[in-house]
């Protein structure tokens, strides 16, 4: 310091230098208590707790949301057999006022399926209504309301068509039975059509993510019927054309083949070429109809290691047929899974077996009475020990659990 020191300095100049010090002295001091606060009301707002107990002051970091796993998708598929109005069906659903009531004989059936995101049914007539008039075996159509009637009775939402008495009352017929069915919007229908065009149109339906496809061809026709009228496995051009579309849109196509050895548990060779050829032209599962019974049900192998399951036949499931084995049919399920990555798998078949119910005297039944069959019914077998003890059939629930069993082999589960 110059000579004379602090003493030197004019009292005015003094003053002006403990206020600078002092000013100082505030910033430093107090911008620390300023930052001190900041940081304790951070940590208070974080956690809940202004400091640790030392006092230090704590900085949290909130912790971040998981992801959820992608889990598989899961469609369960129900299909049924042949929905056969022979006379006595359609007396029995012939009400006073002039209307046909089907839907009273399904009521135990449609529980059955509530859970299906895929109800398949065959509808093994036409339902061109009364111009065309209705009639039973052997030439047979039904009302326009059969078809309503097995969409809201049974829960019918995949409509095949493809069978050999679609064609009994011509392609006028048939263009009828698409017009009703129009009107209904089913998720799926395949099998006859009004034109060239309507037969090369593959319709794609999307259940939970997973697209779905209905091809359906028939072995023959009783009656001559066009090119494109109805499907018939003869018809080679049409069938590969029709499954290319569906395996190129749908991630599952289901095939409806309506075909096999009347009233035969076996399985004939025929069928088993035919399934081959739509194995290799990417079936998921087959689903046959035709012989009015049960055959078995196996995984049949395909290309690059695939498995595709076939149901030879699923027998049927409303008519007035005279044999037991003709009245026990049943609800076949499936469960299709889409993993994240979109594999498809097909697994889990299952079978519940229904009886085919009406009552009939042996009086009745000596007189060939056919129309006094009544009270049709369609009974889970379960639940129908005491419709089998009124029937002329002298059998119990478990005799035809165990035929049942036998004819469809292990690889399906009896419900």
């Amino acid at each position: 310091m110059a000579k004379g020191g602090w003493r030197s300095f004019s009292v005015a100049r003094r003053r002006r230098i403990v206020i600078a010090i002092a000013a100082v002295c505030v910033l430093a001091f107090g911008g620390w208590g300023i930052l001190s606060m900041a940081v304790a009301g951070a940590n208070s707002q974080g956690s809940g707790s202004g400091s640790s107990a030392s006092g230090t002051p704590m900085i949290t970091t909130p912790s971040a949301t998981p992801t959820p796993t992608p889990t598989d998708t899961r469609v369960t598929v129900s299909a049924m057999g042949d929905m056969l109005p022979h006379d006595t069906v359609n007396a029995a659903a012939l009400q006073a006022d002039g209307t046909y009531d089907y839907a009273q004989f399904l009521t135990d059936v449609k529980p059955l399926t509530a859970n299906s995101g895929i109800v398949f049914c065959n509808q093994e007539v036409s339902s061109s209504g009364a111009a065309f008039g209705i009639s039973g075996y052997p030439v047979f159509n039904a009302p326009e309301k059969f078809s309503a009637d097995i969409a809201s009775g049974a829960g019918c939402n995949a409509i095949n068509i493809a069978n050999n008495h679609m064609a009994d009352k011509g392609q006028d017929s048939i263009n009828a039975t698409r017009a009703v069915w129009d009107s209904l919007n089913p998720l799926l229908i395949s099998g006859a059509n009004r034109s060239p065009e309507e037969q090369q149109t593959v319709k794609i339906a999307e259940v939970q993510g997973i697209k779905f496809a209905l091809v359906s061809f028939a072995e023959y026709s009783n009656v001559p019927a066009t090119d494109y009228g109805l499907n018939v496995l003869g018809n080679d051009a049409a069938l590969t054309s029709v499954m290319a579309t569906a395996r190129a849109n749908a991630d599952v196509v289901l095939v409806s083949l309506h075909w096999g050895t009347e009233y035969s548990n076996g399985v004939n060779d025929a069928q088993r070429n035919e399934a081959a050829r739509m194995i290799e032209l990417g079936a998921d599962v087959i689903i046959g109809t035709g012989p009015h019974v049960l055959e078995p049900v196996e995984w049949v192998p395909g290309p690059d290691g695939k498995q595709v399951l076939v149901w030879w036949s699923i027998g049927n499931l409303l008519s007035t047929q005279l044999e037991i084995p003709d009245l026990i049919g049943g609800v076949a399920q499936f469960d299709v899974v889409k993993t994240p990555a979109g594999a498809i798998s097909i697994e889990a078949p299952s079978f519940i077996p229904t009886f085919m119910s009406y009552e009939w005297t042996a009086e009745q039944a000596a007189a060939g009475d056919l129309l006094a069959r009544h009270n049709l019914h369609v009974y889970p077998l379960a639940n129908a020990a005491d419709a089998l003890s009124r029937s002329l059939f002298n059998t119990t629930v478990a005799e035809q659990q165990a035929y049942v069993t036998s004819v469809l082999g292990p690889l399906v589960t009896i419900r």
